[in-house]
């Protein structure tokens, strides 16, 4: 799928990125200064209240002006600039949403919060404890220092603040999209609900009644906002649903919905500010398995609602299940509802993520499992709950028998779950390697191609494939919709689109697996091919063997008249045949077994001749020689004998041989009548032992002595391990 980049014209008319970020940077900055203040401006008690079921409350924490006041005192009523009230049960609610139930009582709620704000505000605030005593203290009128603002109230701001950054950054770059615009809509929100909703959970005794009634209607009113646009966003992302209209309907609605509530239309308040949400939050469930089902042929949109159903999950619904869900029975969830807000970080990150298209690919490898375990903890929680609250078990034993149900019933069910639906089976590897070995043993050709095209068919079924150019590694492109192989030997690179047929994106894991898939075929290959290269270089060492020995030795025996002549070139014309076939198959012999043969060869021919013999060597520890260096070596001395034999009328011959650090040194002198240097001919086998010295990369001369002849040689020795092939394919 290709996401076509914005050419309209209101391209030419929007802002700048940058300047949208600096703008709702200040934006963000400012609303954040206001809270704080809205926070701080109180007068400041130096207290902390802890609630008790009479309606009295305990000092739990006393510093600054309530620093008299010993921690532990159980405080009954306050008096003040005139005015004197006991305590009630409702003084101390935290968050009147989750709480309280009626309308009536919430406005008796307010008025006492105000009452009480204007009894914090006096010059001297009197508490009167239950057991009689009283302690007067002078507020500071200048506000709480910032440092007593507890930990939840920053939480609750960077929520909203961040929620809001997050957003407006998407929307910074995709201004004209509607999903873009939604989550700037639900950032806006976030920004309202949770800072507001700081103000007065972090309160250290009370608010005024305006301020408390207006900070506790905006923070209902952000969360419902927030949840419109996230249907709304919905049904834009990450397809179309809709018409634009119903996501601005949606909006419209909850608004109505907000300012029915407001003006009195609901008589219950947890149904106002809970059951619309509430729906809202099932609507976004209902609308996500319609995108799943959607986009089952769109792997891109498919990995960009992932990341949906990750971030959502783990936020909103965590929030939903923990805390607004309970509150809807009357349970009190207000002592963690402030850090609850930081699950909402989790929902914009991924949504940003999705709509910014951020490395869609990774996601099929991890965000299952996250899922998954994610739904175990969750399960694990409701069976304690359950057995805990309905059952009336003990703690331990409700813990126990949770976990007895998770492990027996939820874990097995989550195996065959990821197994079945999440877990992607490759080919076993030795399959793998069966196929590649094919393919590379197949001659170049179209053959070879295609059984490499039907290697990359099996194992990530991609709808299309075609041959590609300038792909020099194995990358993941187009969102994952691509996966590109490099060229190998002969056959092209490859493009390859919609992953296992189309039903999900190339992912890294399936980067992993092809680039191992391209190195063993590429080393397969390069086997094979150095493999042919040593056969021919073996063919070639044979040939031209046959036609500079045999073929010449047995030619000089047919015309030969003389017949202890012609026995002796057979016989070695047998030799020479015997020791080609040998260096062919047999493995190297090390260097004193080659040498020591070759003593015996050499000795054997000259007593023939009546010559003597005289062998010297030295040698360092070697490993086995190549039998083609070992080989061009026997070629070498004997080459010299025939010389000597034939030419020299000598009566000895001595043949030096040493080894040091893999260089041999060969020197062969004979007592015999020499030749002219200048008149000798190339048929006398000197050129022929020049040629194998220097085809093993040494040095050769040739030198009259004062009797006889002297041949010098140097060369290196390879050892087994760097002959291009021991033998011949039998």
């Amino acid at each position: 799928m290709q996401i076509t980049p914005l050419t309209d014209t209101r391209a030419d008319s929007r802002l700048p990125p940058t300047t949208v970020l600096i703008l709702t940077a200040v934006i963000g900055i400012a609303v954040a200064l206001f809270v704080i203040w809205a926070a701080a401006s109180p007068p400041w008690l130096g207290l902390s209240f802890a609630s008790n079921p009479d309606g009295s409350a305990t000092i739990i924490h006393a510093e600054g002006p309530g620093a008299t006041i010993p921690v532990g005192t159980v405080l009954v009523s306050v008096a003040g600039g005139g005015s004197e009230m006991e305590f009630q049960p409702i003084d101390f609610t935290l968050e009147p949403d989750g709480t309280i139930d009626d309308y009536g009582v919430y406005q008796m709620f307010l008025e006492r919060q105000g009452a009480l704000a204007r009894i914090q505000a006096s010059e001297t605030v009197t508490f009167t404890a239950a057991d009689g005593r009283t302690f007067t203290i002078m507020p500071d009128l200048d506000g709480r220092p910032l440092v007593s603002l507890p930990i939840i109230f920053w939480a609750q701001l960077m929520v909203g603040l961040f929620g809001w950054l997050i957003s407006s950054a998407v929307f910074a770059f995709r201004p004209f999209e509607a999903s873009a615009r939604y989550l700037l809509l639900s950032g806006g929100a976030t920004m309202v609900f949770a800072p507001f909703a700081a103000i007065y959970t972090s309160r250290e005794f009370a608010l005024p009644t305006a301020l408390f009634r207006w900070i506790s209607d905006l923070n209902f009113f952000g969360g419902s906002i927030f949840t419109a646009s996230l249907v709304a966003l919905l049904l834009h992302y990450p397809k179309r649903l809709a018409p634009s209209w119903v996501g601005i309907a949606i909006v419209v609605l909850y608004v109505v919905w907000f300012i029915a509530q407001h003006v009195g239309m609901f008589e219950s308040m947890t149904f106002a500010r809970r059951f619309l949400v509430m729906i809202g939050v099932f609507t976004t469930f209902v609308l996500a398995g319609v995108h799943w089902y959607t986009t089952r042929k769109d792997p891109v949109a498919r990995a960009a609602l992932q990341w949906f159903l990750l971030s959502w999950m783990l936020g909103t619904t965590l929030f939903w299940l923990f805390i607004l869900l309970p509150q809807s029975f009357g349970v009190d969830t207000t002592p963690v509802q402030g850090y609850g807000f930081l699950l909402f970080l989790l929902v914009y990150g991924g949504l940003a993520f999705g709509i910014m298209r951020y490395r869609l690919f990774e996601l099929g490898e991890w965000w299952g499992r996250i899922v998954i375990w994610t739904l175990s903890i969750l399960l694990l929680v409701v069976l304690d709950l359950v057995f805990l609250v309905l059952l009336q078990l003990s703690t331990s034993m409700s813990l126990s028998l949770a976990l007895l149900v998770t492990g027996l019933v939820w874990l097995p069910l989550r195996a065959l779950v990821w197994g079945r639906f999440l877990d992607r089976n490759t080919l076993p590897r030795d399959t793998l390697f069966k196929q590649v070995m094919d393919v590379a043993l197949t001659p170049p050709g179209n053959d070879q191609s295609m059984r490499w095209k039907d290697v990359l068919q099996s194992v990530f079924d991609p709808l299309r494939m075609q041959s590609a150019t300038r792909i020099s590694a194995v990358s993941v492109g187009s969102d994952g919709l691509t996966l590109e192989l490099p060229p190998i030997d002969q056959m092209p690179a490859l493009h390859l689109e919609y992953a296992r047929g189309g039903r999900s994106l190339f992912t890294p894991r399936d980067v992993g697996l092809a680039e191992e898939l391209v190195a063993m075929l590429r080393h397969a290959i390069q086997s094979r091919s150095a493999y042919e290269q040593g056969v021919a270089r073996e063919r070639v060492r044979i040939a031209r063997d046959m036609h500079d020995n045999i073929g010449a030795q047995l030619l000089g025996a047919l015309h030969s008249a003389d017949a202890d002549r012609k026995n002796t070139l057979i016989r070695e014309t047998f030799a020479d045949l015997r020791n080609i076939i040998q260096d062919s198959f047999a493995p190297g012999n090390s260097l004193a077994e080659t040498l020591s043969e070759l003593r015996m060869e050499t000795e054997e021919r000259l007593n023939s001749a009546g010559v003597k013999l005289h062998w010297t060597m030295t040698t360092e520890e070697y490993p086995g020689i190549a039998p083609p260096s070992a080989h061009e070596v026997r070629s070498i001395v004997r080459e010299a004998v025939s010389n000597v034999i034939k030419h020299a009328r000598a009566s000895s011959m001595n043949v030096a041989f040493h080894y040091r650090d893999g260089l041999v040194s060969l020197q062969i002198d004979d007592d015999g009548v020499g030749f002219d240097l200048d008149a000798r001919h190339s048929g006398n086998g000197l050129a022929s032992m020049q040629t194998r010295v220097e085809s093993l990369g040494g040095t050769y001369t040739i030198s009259r002595q004062e009797k006889g002849m002297r041949i010098a040689a140097e060369f290196p020795l390879a050892p087994m391990a760097d002959s291009p092939t021991s033998g011949l394919d039998d």
